[in-house]
């Protein structure tokens, strides 16, 4: 008698009572998942991200409530939600830091207003307007200045607090007077936020009043990457950003999401994760630190002069890439998993008050050969992506390899393998391997019909536009049964849709076309 060739779960095959017996199961399901982004950064004592400890879910809440008003933590979230709107974002707070101390500067006022006016200033690129009347004293307009620094700034339509406190110095005379600057937290990222003046060129000094600004210095204390990496446990997250680009922070970023041994992207892990973050720096030190990298899991954008700090960049940075490179998108819209980043505008970025700080081409080639990514000023002098490419220069026999470059090329492989697994295992979750299946039972899978399932996959892949060349895809595929071992194994080639970046025009002028013009 010939073998039954229905599976089942869960009816009895040895009834002998008449009756009906039906099992309901679920098919194997369309590929759908989540892709979660993750900040690091300082909050604030008692917010909700501090007292939870590990990676907190910061939903659609204020920024201020989850983070604390004015911590860097709050700002980042700021950011990241702008450009990721709806996507899953967790806040991982820094904590304190090993004898920590906070960066400080000043801005001194000096003389009595001799006109009505406004003084301007702008802290971590955001505007500060006080009001100044006719006769004012310095030490008047010192503390209308720290007044409104304590009154915060309104950006994308959310109120945030300042990244610095403002005190009137004490011993302060009428003619004379400090307003002392403190950022928020102890740590060296303090060192970042900038006191400008001129950023939006409708502003005008005071008669009469002058100003001496003293930058922020002093901020001690590195957050330890390591401890915090490891309180991330088994939780998924694919794009973590953070103000932290030393080298034994991004060394601690490498071993975590390493491919082998624990880290994240090795086989036995599998939970994958990039890492985003912003650099200041001028040409030579952003090439000769990019040079010395060499990971596929980390991206730096170079920045120099600019007027926000480098968290406001990798959160913004971050949150873009979250947002178009969500590996838990359907595949009818994965396409934009593998489009290039280039002239994405980054609203509320801001680029260097003098042009010449910005990178022409030439450095931008420099940066871009050195793992660096690269942005442009806008005609109306925002910020736009150019190319977001991966520190991975060479592999490891030392030779140039451009495979990891660009953050399309990781994300959509990465893609390709989650859809890989889904196509798999939603087919043969609980199948027995044969050479052959001449009796055609269910749940019995063949080399034959695994090969076809994954050809299969790559074409939809294929006509979903994440994959090239299906032919050459289903020509060199290698599916082997390893019986032993109760183990299927898999050669898959892929070929990742190429990103159209460059366009090379070669224009001939004749004066006269004719037949012979074509060569």
């Amino acid at each position: 008698m010939a073998a039954s060739q229905v599976a089942f779960n869960y009816v009895p095959g040895d009834s002998r009572v008449p009756m009906f017996l039906a099992e309901l199961n679920a098919g194997p399901p369309a590929y759908s998942g989540l892709s979660p982004q993750l900040i690091i950064a300082p909050c604030k004592t008692g917010s909700a991200a501090a007292l939870f400890g590990k990676p907190y879910n910061a939903g659609g809440t204020d920024p201020n409530i989850v983070c604390g008003a004015g911590s860097i933590a709050a700002e980042m979230l700021l950011y990241a939600r702008q450009r990721n709107p709806i996507g899953q974002i967790f806040v991982l707070d820094r904590g304190a830091v090993t004898s920590g101390s906070a960066a400080a500067g000043s801005v001194a006022f000096a003389g009595t207003a001799t006109a009505g006016g406004t003084v301007t200033r702008y802290i971590n690129g955001e505007r500060y307007d006080a009001n100044v009347a006719l006769g004012d004293t310095a030490a008047v307009v010192a503390a209308a200045f720290a007044a409104r620094v304590a009154k915060g700034y309104t950006k994308f339509n959310q109120l945030m607090a300042a990244p610095v406190t403002a005190a009137v110095t004490a011993g302060g005379t009428a003619t004379a007077t400090s307003v002392g600057l403190t950022a928020n937290h102890p740590g060296t990222e303090g060192n970042a936020i900038s006191v400008l003046a001129g950023l939006d060129g409708d502003e005008s000094e005071v008669p009469g009043i002058t100003l001496t600004v003293t930058p922020l210095t002093g901020g001690v204390g590195d957050a330890d990457m390591a401890a915090l990496l490891a309180k991330l446990g088994n939780s998924p997250f694919d794009f973590i950003c953070a103000p932290y680009s030393t080298t034994a922070q991004l060394n601690a970023v490498r071993d975590f999401l390493a491919i082998t041994g624990s880290g994240r992207a090795s086989p036995m892990v599998g939970l994958d994760g990039h890492y985003f973050t912003a650099m200041s720096g001028n040409l030579s030190a952003l090439t000769t630190f990019g040079a010395g990298r060499n990971d596929p899991h980390v991206t730096i954008i170079g920045i120099n002069s600019v007027p926000q700090a480098p968290w406001v960049w990798a959160a913004s940075l971050g949150g873009e890439v979250a947002m178009r490179k969500n590996l838990g998108r359907p595949l009818k819209q994965a396409i934009e998993i593998v489009r290039p980043m280039q002239n994405l505008v980054q609203a509320g970025l801001r680029p260097p008050l003098d042009p010449a700080n910005d990178f022409d081409p030439t450095d931008q080639q420099s940066l871009l050969s050195t793992g660096i990514s690269t942005w442009y000023r806008t005609a109306d002098n925002e910020v736009a992506l150019q190319r977001i490419i991966t520190t991975y220069q060479t592999n490891a026999a030392g030779l140039p390899d451009i495979g990891f470059l660009d953050v399309e090329k990781v994300f959509g492989g990465v893609y390709v393998k989650r859809f890989m697994k889904n196509a798999l295992l939603g087919a043969y979750p609980r199948s027995s391997m044969m050479e052959d299946n001449p009796q055609s039972i269910q749940g019995v899978v063949t080399p034959p019909q695994a090969t076809a399932c994954v050809i299969h996959a790559y074409e939809k892949l294929h006509g979903a536009g994440i994959v090239r060349q299906p032919d050459l895809f289903a020509q060199n595929v290698i599916v082997e049964f390893d019986y032993d071992n109760d183990r299927a194994n898999f050669y898959l080639p892929v070929a990742v849709t190429a990103a159209l970046r460059i366009f090379a025009v070669n224009e001939t002028l004749f004066s006269d076309l004719t037949d012979a013009s074509g060569f």
